[in-house]
């Protein structure tokens, strides 16, 4: 039998990305928590061999509210290659759950495009571990494979895509996908 896994997605009442190790430790005090995320205003709790209700009470007793409990114990079910659905979940800096959606697509057709966002998203889930090196790398790599890309990628506008995500190395913050 496998281990339940779950992402929990709660309030941030002020984290930083440099506090995340800190913040993992304090949670492991209190629940299996194989990994965490600081976003600017929700954190990302990955939980493992507890119960859905029960990692739900002691997260929001640690951190606070509690927006989703998502069940992640088979990952490859996640994604359904929605293009839309990526877009929303990036904007709304769930990087992680962005990566996934597309993730299955990817490996059907190879596509190379496909893979530069899931890198994109992968880079962002690296900024909000706390490592910004790794960020770089990630986005750099994700920057070469969308050059030569299709002008779109549904309704995603590669060559803005392209403008922001330089931006992004630069800045080392996250940006909003326009869809048109």
């Amino acid at each position: 039998m496998r281990d339940l896994r779950y992402l929990i997605i709660a309030e941030n009442p002020g984290f930083a990305p440099s506090q995340r190790a800190q913040l993992l430790r304090e949670l492991r005090g209190i629940l299996p928590a194989l990994n965490v995320r600081v976003a600017s205003r929700h954190l990302e709790i990955l939980v493992r061999g507890i119960n859905a209700e029960d990692a739900r009470r002691k997260v929001e007793g640690a951190v606070g509210r509690v927006y989703a409990v998502i069940d992640v114990t088979d990952e490859d079910s996640l994604g359904s290659g929605d293009i839309g659905r990526f877009v929303e979940l990036f904007n709304s800096e769930r990087f992680w759950e962005a990566h996934a959606e597309i993730e299955p697509a990817w490996r059907r057709s190879g596509d190379r495009a496909l893979q530069g966002l899931i890198l994109m998203s992968a880079a962002f889930v690296k900024l909000q571990e706390g490592a910004p090196d790794k960020f770089v790398l990630l986005a750099q790599e994700a920057l070469e494979l969308l050059e030569g890309a299709p002008q779109k990628i549904g309704c995603i506008d590669v060559l803005k895509l392209r403008e922001q995500l330089a931006k992004s190395l630069v800045s080392r913050s996250p940006f909003a996908i326009a869809c048109s």
